[in-house]
């Protein structure tokens, strides 16, 4: 397994492939789905700032982002980077890799022969990890957080996280999750916030999970919870 880094203006990435062929795929796809991106939002400024769904597109990559916000009720910025991740991927495994895993910023996009373990970095002392499983499908593993990072969010989570099979519509909902959970909210809180996100959000994803102050929580199918070592320097970040 190797593992590279790259950064392309905002686009901070990890990738992990058994072939250096596959990382280059990985890097022109994000080239690709960037000038997409950049040329809708010159046509249509709107795009970048947006908090609320549009319908407005330039070809397959921003469309599938429009398609994203409407069904989680965000902008369609909210799901760039899962957006790209997912794209990466795509592009990877049609080309033949049998591991192709890309890692925007949090918003992640697996596909693997062999089992790996996916830590959640919430910046609690909370140190959980998922174990992926082989599988012939694509899975996507987005987190959105109100404490870490520099992606908008208005509530206070330090993490949500949105289990589904494509990574943009994971990190859309993940921006929407943590926006529901407020400052004031306990285990109780918390809990009624999952049980009821998930009534909306159950047709598109296969599960989420919250981690607020010393509570978690989840709804939905999510992979088997193991003890995770999480080392910061290891996450992709600006």
């Amino acid at each position: 397994m190797k593992r590279f880094r790259y950064r392309f203006k905002e686009t901070i990435v990890t990738v992990l492939v058994d072939e250096e062929k596959y990382y280059k795929i990985a890097v022109e796809s994000i080239h690709e789905a960037r000038r997409e991106i950049e040329a809708t939002i010159r046509e249509e400024p709107l795009f970048l700032n947006s908090l609320e769904p549009l319908d407005f597109y330039t070809g397959d990559v921003t469309r599938r982002m429009c398609d994203a916000s409407k069904k989680a009720k965000v902008g369609p910025m909210a799901s760039v980077a899962g957006m790209i991740a997912q794209f990466c991927v795509e592009n990877m495994v049609e080309e033949g890799a049998q591991l192709a895993v890309v890692d925007n910023g949090g918003d992640i996009a697996i596909f693997t022969d062999r089992e790996l373990v996916v830590g959640i970095y919430s910046g609690t002392e909370i140190r959980i990890g998922f174990k992926i499983k082989p599988s012939s499908e694509i899975m996507a593993i987005c987190t959105s957080s109100g404490k870490i990072g520099h992606s908008i969010s208005f509530g206070f989570a330090d993490a949500t996280t949105v289990f589904g099979s494509d990574a943009c519509v994971a990190d859309a909902f993940a921006t929407a999750l943590g926006n529901e959970i407020k400052d004031s909210y306990g285990k109780k809180e918390l809990e009624e916030v999952l049980s009821s996100f998930w009534k909306r959000a159950c047709k598109y994803n296969h599960g989420i999970f919250a981690v607020k102050d010393e509570f978690l929580g989840f709804a939905g199918k999510i992979p088997e919870i193991t003890r995770a070592e999480i080392n910061p320097d290891l996450i992709t970040r600006g």
